[in-house]
């Protein structure tokens, strides 16, 4: 009887791990402390020359019932300041929010870009008639950009970004007092705007300042 063999082969593939280079994402935020408890201040303009508009030739506009941000037709690209008064932070106190809350004064909705700063003093006093007052002032290092939502409807509110990097900056200075005054500019190059209420055009709707700050 003839015996038959039967030979198997198995083939084994040959796996190679090969390792893959995975991109790496890096998360981009604010970093803050935690702190047991916060305080909310809230501060609106408060007189008729606590928000002003600069011409582009620098001369000072101080009566307008709005403020355009920043381009107002003849008078050009617009530098616009906002003093709030008595901001009762204590000295180097950790921010947790900022904004302006503006209200609506005209419906607009061409794209448009500003620019955020403070003023870099301890204590800003009170916009003045004489020429470049709001130019010549010095700006905080810190600034924000904002691409503002078209403004659709009168009457209604809209809110900056976050500009907790100008309050600190301001507030960290080492003459800073609580109860001191602070002033923001904004400013831009292009020429569309966004028109928001001023005190001369309603004490209630003018500009307000609302932060939020770590108390312990």
């Amino acid at each position: 009887m003839r015996k038959v063999f039967l030979i198997i082969i198995l083939f084994v593939p040959t796996i190679k791990m090969a390792q893959i280079a995975l991109p790496t994402f890096h998360a981009v935020h604010k970093s803050h402390s935690s702190c047991a408890s916060t305080s909310t201040l809230e501060v609106r303009v408060s007189s008729n020359n606590d928000d002003a508009e600069e011409r582009e030739n620098q001369g000072m506009y101080l009566t307008s019932t709005d403020l355009e941000l920043v381009y107002n037709g003849s008078r050009g690209r617009q530098q616009v300041g906002m003093r709030f008064l008595n901001i009762t932070i204590p000295q180097g106190a950790e921010i947790k929010d900022a904004y302006i809350r503006f209200t609506v004064d005209e419906i607009t909705s061409s794209d448009v870009t500003v620019t955020f700063h403070g003023e870099d003093v301890v204590d800003a006093v009170t916009f003045a008639n004489s020429s470049g007052n709001i130019s010549s002032r010095t700006k905080t290092s810190a600034s924000v950009d904002w691409t503002p939502d078209p403004w659709t409807s009168e009457g209604a509110t809209h809110d900056s970004p976050d500009l907790t990097t100008i309050a600190q900056e301001i507030i960290n200075r080492s003459g800073w007092s609580s109860g001191n005054d602070v002033v923001f500019i904004v400013t831009g190059t292009q020429t569309t705007y966004r028109t928001a209420e001023s005190h001369n055009g309603s004490s209630s709707k003018a500009p307000l300042l609302h932060i939020e700050y770590c108390t312990s």
